[in-house]
Formats: structure tokens, sequence, C-alpha cells
């Protein structure tokens, strides 16, 4: 986390990925991840298939990034804020 913050990256704006020294964000992590993961099981299959391509990964990771927060907003989660960022209590 004290690398990921070192780096700038807000986890609460994007997912992060390392893989030995490189670092993804966003829709590049989400990508990433899914040319690594298994094939195995019908969700991962799913994955592959729609972020194999960094193209679909740009496209649908605004989406699903901002239907993750909303949900945490209906739940009531408080953000992580590892860049200290004032006044953000909630997502």
């Amino acid at each position: 986390m004290d690398e990921v913050t070192a780096t700038g990256l807000d986890i609460d704006e994007g997912m992060v990925l390392k893989v030995d020294d490189t670092i993804f964000y966003g829709s590049d992590a989400i990508h990433a991840l899914a040319l690594r993961s298994s094939r195995k099981g019908f969700v991962n299959r799913v994955a592959f298939w729609i972020f194999r391509s960094k193209t679909a990964a740009r496209v649908l990771y605004p989406v699903l990034a901002a239907c993750r927060k909303l949900l945490l907003r209906i739940l009531g989660r408080t953000r992580i804020n590892n860049l200290n960022i004032e006044d953000n209590d909630r997502f």
C-alpha cells in the first residue's frame, strides 16, 4: 500500500495490480489481470473474453467503477483514502 500511495495512485478511484516491478492501474489493471487469470470457470472465461481487449477494458472499466462507487455509497461505506484527500468521507 505504501508503494501504491507513493506513486500517487488513488485506490478509491481505480484498481491496482502489481506484477513483479510493474504497477497497472484502472483499466490497464483489469486487462492485465484478465490475461493472467485462469480460464477455468464461467466467470473467468467471460472476464477473459471481455477484458482481453484493451479497448473493451478502457470502455467498460469506468462503467464498472461507477457501479462499485454507487454500491459502496448505498451501503454507507467510507473511502480508503490512501492519499489523505480532504472531505471525502463517503464514496
